[in-house]
């Protein structure tokens, strides 16, 4: 029988794959800013594709991370509170992002 622990993890990894091809490639790297539900189209894409594609990069990471930790060390609540808070905080930035909260139009 296979340790509910790796079936977990696999879960987790797979997961944060998604984050990162979703978000980094497609997002930060293709530049299809209009894919974050959020975005305000007066905002510049480049912009939004920057900066919600690296912070995304981070929220993939610490979900693949996580992943692979929790198939190495076991299930631990405290490092699933912690991703989730970290998510969430990682989350609303994007939002902010995509929304345009430090973009200074340039093309005057």
């Amino acid at each position: 029988m296979v340790d509910p622990n790796y079936i977990s993890g696999g879960v987790w990894v797979l997961c944060g794959a998604l984050i990162l091809y979703l978000g980094t490639y497609k997002i930060g790297l293709q530049g299809r800013a209009d894919l974050h539900a959020n975005y305000d189209e007066s905002v510049d894409p480049a912009f939004v594709s920057r900066w919600v594609g690296g912070t995304t990069f981070l929220m993939g990471t610490l979900v693949v991370g996580y992943g692979i930790r929790e198939m190495l060390y076991g299930f631990h609540p405290y490092a699933l509170a912690i991703l989730i808070v970290a998510l969430l905080i990682l989350s609303y930035i994007t939002k902010l992002f995509a929304r345009g909260v430090g973009y200074r139009d340039t093309r005057t």
